[in-house]
């Protein structure tokens, strides 16, 4: 017999959803509230749901703060370059190869990077940065895919303003390209802030005036909410800028390390009392150098030494009691200060870095000697007469004498300290250089490096300066000409007595 297929009545069907009997009281009468219970309970978890997942993932806004540095941080920084592609690796260009060749646009080298970094105790990369235009500028493109790396693994990514950038046509340039950077750049979660402030670093600002930075931060950031890092030797760019570094302190002859992170850690803090404002001392650390390979006149190459050197750089920078520590550099190949993973020495330098920014992050091996010096009073300095004559007395421990003003020249000779030499000319374009004249030739120094005293209004212009590939290949003509004998008569190379 077939079974009937009847529609159930409909208060049969609802006596079977509620598990009620027929002779149940009518459902509609209570089960109102309960169904409106479950509603409320059902909004109440998913608004729950909700909260607690924006807790497990932050908004950027919230990843920004997370980020954010206090000014007490002792932050381990690291310079990072973004253009180099399938023609760097070559042996006539780079002294040594990294363990995966690589192209810096690529997404996935980035994410690797910053993770050796984070493992190595490294808090940001300072990203060279030529501006935000040009068709054939990498870095404004890698910059910005940076940052979103960076964001995904909370790490942090400043600016390297690469002051001399052959995108910016002078200060005229630079000031809507350092506006860019920090409403664009510097708005991104994975920024690096301070105190709540965007820092940004600056390569070679010396090619400027102190007051020509005075008018571009003045247009920039006139109430001084981001944090701007002066580079070189001269102290007087404090007067503009929060705080000074030196890019090298590995120089050709070279230097006492601890002696100049000792005198620059003493002129930033002699700033801060003179300005009356917040200056940090960033200082410096290098694995080694060697740019052989980029043909500059004056390259030179300075061994690693197995790491030794590397140690011994960020012993005397701990011992200088900076605020910061950076380290040049983590990929400038050409110039061979990288300490990125690479086949002559695999991860070493990797390593070394995580077991001194620990030390450096838990306080060891402070400047000592730098507070012993502090705590002695200094004593009164022996005025200097006026020279009869303009003249440059030599301050650092010993100065090149160049053959042009700039240090793409070649080097004539080399002084020590406290020489005093004649001053013969100076150069309109560049002002931070003087001619001087010495017993072996004529040639030109550094104006930071020296006191220049007397009437140096009477100084004249030198308007005839062959550039440095002309003075370059005049040297080498000369070198390839036959040495020509003198000779001397016998009256004149011995003196009468007297």
């Amino acid at each position: 017999m077939t079974k009937s297929h009847a529609p159930r009545p409909q208060r049969e069907y609802e006596s079977v959803l509620t598990g009620l009997s027929e002779e149940s009281p009518p459902p509609e009468k209570w089960l109102s509230f309960p169904l409106l219970g479950w509603r409320i309970l059902f909004t109440l978890l998913l608004l729950l749901g909700v909260v607690l997942l924006s807790l497990w993932w932050p908004s950027p806004q919230a990843g920004a703060a997370l980020l954010e540095q206090s000014p007490g941080d002792p932050l381990v920084l690291a310079f990072y370059y973004t253009w180099f592609d399938e023609n760097t690796w070559r042996p006539d260009k780079v002294p040594d190869m990294p363990l995966q060749p690589y192209v810096s646009r690529d997404r996935g080298v980035m994410g690797r990077h910053i993770d050796q970094a984070k493992r190595a105790g490294i808090d940001a990369f300072l990203v060279a940065w030529y501006g935000p235009w040009g068709d054939s500028n990498q870095t404004e493109p890698n910059l910005a895919a940076l940052l979103e790396e960076a964001a995904a693994r909370r790490f942090r990514i400043g600016i390297l303003f690469e002051t001399d950038s052959p995108f910016l046509s002078g200060p005229e340039s630079a000031v809507p390209a350092l506006q860019h950077a920090l409403n664009v750049h510097a708005s991104r979660p994975a920024y690096l802030r301070v105190g709540g402030k965007p820092v940004i670093f600056f390569w070679r600002p010396h090619i400027w005036s102190v007051e020509t930075w005075r008018n571009i931060r003045a247009q920039v950031d006139p109430n001084h909410t981001s944090i701007w890092i002066a580079e070189g030797v001269d102290m007087a760019y404090q007067a503009v800028f929060d705080g000074h570094h030196l890019y090298s302190n590995t120089w050709n002859p070279p230097t006492d390390l601890d002696y100049t992170n000792q005198k620059f850690a003493r002129w930033v803090q002699e700033a801060r009392q003179r300005y009356g404002a917040t200056k940090y001392w960033v200082a410096t650390v290098m694995p080694g150098y060697d740019d052989t390979r980029t043909g500059r006149a004056n390259a030179f190459a300075r061994s690693r030494e197995g790491g030794a050197y590397y140690e011994r750089s960020w012993q005397s920078a701990i011992a200088s009691q900076p605020d910061w520590i950076v380290i040049t550099s983590f990929n400038e190949w050409p110039e061979g200060t990288y300490i990125e993973p690479s086949v002559a020495y695999g991860e070493r330098f990797l390593d070394l870095t995580a077991t001194w920014s620990q030390r450096f992050k838990a306080g060891g091996a402070t400047g000592a000697a730098l507070a012993m010096e502090a705590a002695q009073p200094a004593p009164t300095p022996t005025p200097i007469p006026a020279p009869d004559e303009p003249t440059a007395l030599v301050q650092a421990t010993l100065l090149n004498l160049r053959a042009g003003p700039g240090t793409d020249y070649p080097i004539l000779a080399q002084i020590p300290a406290g020489t005093a030499l004649p001053i013969t000319g100076r150069a309109p374009a560049q002002p931070d250089w003087w001619q001087v004249r010495t017993e072996q030739a004529e040639g030109w120094v550094y104006g930071p490096l020296v006191q220049a005293l007397g009437l140096l209004e009477e100084v004249a212009p030198v308007t005839a300066i062959p550039s440095p590939g002309e003075v370059i290949a005049r040297q080498r003509r000369w070198a390839n000409r036959p040495l020509l004998k003198v000779r001397v008569p016998l009256a004149e190379r011995i003196p009468e007595p007297r």
